[in-house]
């Protein structure tokens, strides 16, 4: 059974461009990548995260047993499992938003060589909206949605351009 996506899901869905291969930074239960890549939106999607168990369960979620070549799973913390530029975008969902802008902060050379984020932080979106504002990155969209009776914030952002580069 094709279990449907929430309205925080769904909204952070609209933000990824056909075409666009995307990262997801601490998959979960996958359930955006499987939507995007069964939905013909994104060709491929890289799934990550800091634990074994965890990740062998997104990728289970994802179904990569029908779709093996459309889904990667690499283990490791942030940004580090992916390649400079390998995606179009990342989304980092579901963690605070200290978290979610150390991420961004461990290694600006590799967050600056993907060309978009979706970044869906649970706690101290405040905290987020002021680090990427203070590193230079654009805000493309600021909005909520809401999941189960709690509005989540969804910030759609692109690192700063350096000049010259």
């Amino acid at each position: 059974m094709k279990k449907k996506l929430s309205p925080r899901l769904l909204a952070m869905a609209r933000h990824v461009a056909a075409g666009e291969r995307i990262a997801d930074i601490g998959s979960d239960h996958a359930y955006l990548p499987r939507y995007l890549v069964a939905g013909g939106i994104s060709p491929r999607a890289v799934l990550t995260d800091v634990r074994p168990g965890p990740l062998a369960r997104a990728g289970a979620s994802a179904g990569m047993e029908a779709m093996p070549d459309r889904f990667d799973l690499r283990l490791g913390r942030g940004l580090e499992p992916l390649r400079n530029g390998e995606v179009e975008t990342v989304v980092i969902a579901g963690m605070g938003g200290e978290t979610i802008a150390a991420i961004l902060a461990a290694d600006p050379v590799k967050a600056a060589s993907f060309p978009k984020y979706i970044l869906q932080p649970r706690t101290k979106a405040g905290t987020l909206r002021d680090w990427l504002s203070q590193a230079g990155w654009s805000v493309l969209a600021d909005e909520t949605a809401e999941e189960r009776g709690r509005e989540c914030v969804i910030l759609v952002a692109a690192p700063k351009k350096e000049s010259g580069s």
